[in-house]
């Protein structure tokens, strides 16, 4: 009797069943592709990559759906406020970090990242800035696990005025 009702509801069962579908996504802020005479670089912020990537001959295989076709969003869009904007991202960091900035008028613009004590940790850049959206990162990997700030010292060319912006960030491994 048991084989019978068995046999029914494998035949029935995906009738009223309806499966997960796999469309290339995932729940993640931000991701990105990009491709030269090099080869190709995928990527996703906010997983959590448990595997190693492999690469070889501009082929890329790695752990999880990737969003070729998707914008970097969250560095790129930038909400602007009269002083200007300036983004951290991913806040923890594990291997690099990233920012953006902003301003509504040409100056100068230093970088630098603290730690806690205030100690200046690294000069990441100091140069002319020329207005439009600007996106960098660093590499994080050597900094030992803890709190540190960058900092973002802009001088405005119209008045001469000075603003600083200092952004935490907490580095983990």
């Amino acid at each position: 009797m048991m084989k019978p009702i068995k046999f029914l509801m494998a035949v029935f069962a995906p009738l009223w069943m309806s499966a997960q579908s796999l469309s290339p996504t995932v729940i993640s802020s931000t991701g990105g592709f990009s491709s030269n005479a090099n080869g190709s670089l995928s990527y996703t912020v906010g997983e959590m990559t448990m595997v190693q990537t492999f690469s070889a001959g501009g082929n890329i295989l790695t752990q999880g759906f990737q969003q070729p076709n998707d914008q970097v969003v969250g560095l790129l869009d930038m909400t602007k406020d009269d002083f200007g904007s300036f983004v951290v991202y991913p806040n923890p960091a594990v291997d690099n970090l990233w920012f953006g900035y902003q301003f509504p008028e040409p100056g100068r613009v230093a970088l630098a990242v603290y730690d806690v004590l205030g100690q200046k940790m690294a000069d990441l850049y100091n140069g002319n800035y020329d207005m439009g959206k600007t996106t960098d990162g660093f590499a994080v990997a050597n900094f030992s696990a803890g709190t540190y700030f960058l900092s973002l010292t802009f001088t405005s060319d119209k008045d001469n005025r000075t603003r600083l912006i200092s952004k935490p960030f907490q580095v983990i491994h």
